[in-house]
């Protein structure tokens, strides 16, 4: 009994020997990992890209203002430059704080993990969700006479095609990475959401679009805290972005 005992606290003691350097060198290598900032040009790089994007919010109104352009592209350009500003100022901050890119990508769900069932199951319940809000108000109207007027058409009405293509493909993808994946952690989803639609009053003037686009930010929040994944809003706000373009189109 005595020999056994012996022969297992031995195998025992080797077999430690054996798990604990393993053990020490992964947690090790995830230390190193953490602490290694993004390489300087993949920095600076982001940082220089962030300065335009803020010098083209005022630099194509100049255009238009000393009459190099129009102001249908001076109104598109200039929103593409602030809709750019959203993600770059993310990107940014975190870098600046010492985070390298697969770090922050990870942060704000944006990771190949992050497009799991839950998060398109989600974003399909997002997408649904919207709809039948746009449905109830529409029935509003319908019974109250009560009108609830957009400037949307008009502020749309002859912008260039490239503009549209933007604002369905690029534009939710730039908005979310802002206001769900980087706000709603930090500000909540109140907060986030009611700055999202003051953006879009401010964008569009119009009390409709302000309801709108926070009834969409509580909706969408939720479900990002939900799922951790930055799919599960960007999809439904893709989704209801090119529904609002062909309605116009239409």
């Amino acid at each position: 009994m005595a020999r056994g005992r012996t022969h297992r606290t031995r195998v025992k003691k080797r077999n430690g020997a054996i798990r604990k350097p393993a053990t020490v060198k992964r947690h090790a290598v995830k230390r190193i990992e953490k602490s290694v900032p993004e390489k300087a040009w993949i920095r600076y790089t982001i940082y220089s890209f962030f300065a335009l994007s803020i010098i083209s919010i005022f630099f194509f109104p100049y255009l238009y203002a000393i009459g190099v352009i129009g102001i249908n592209a001076a109104n598109a350009d200039s929103s593409m430059g602030l809709s750019f500003f959203f993600p770059l100022i993310v990107f940014s901050y975190l870098m600046a704080k010492g985070k390298n890119l697969k770090q922050i990508v990870i942060e704000l769900g944006l990771s190949r993990r992050a497009m799991h069932r839950k998060a398109l199951l989600y974003a399909i319940l997002v997408f649904f969700a919207i709809l039948l809000l746009e449905l109830g108000l529409g029935v509003f109207q319908e019974v109250t006479h009560i009108a609830l007027p957009t400037n949307v058409k008009a502020l749309f009405s002859g912008l260039p095609a490239y503009f549209f293509a933007f604002a369905v493909i690029v534009a939710p993808i730039d908005e979310e990475i802002l206001f769900r994946g980087f706000l709603v952690p930090r500000i909540g989803i109140i907060l986030s959401a009611f700055i999202f639609g003051i953006l879009h009053f401010l964008s569009y003037a119009s009390i409709s679009e302000f309801f709108a686009a926070f009834v969409f930010g509580l909706i969408a929040g939720y479900a990002f805290k939900k799922t951790k994944s930055l799919y599960a809003s960007i999809i439904p706000h893709i989704l209801v972005n090119a529904l609002g373009i062909l309605a116009l189109l239409v």
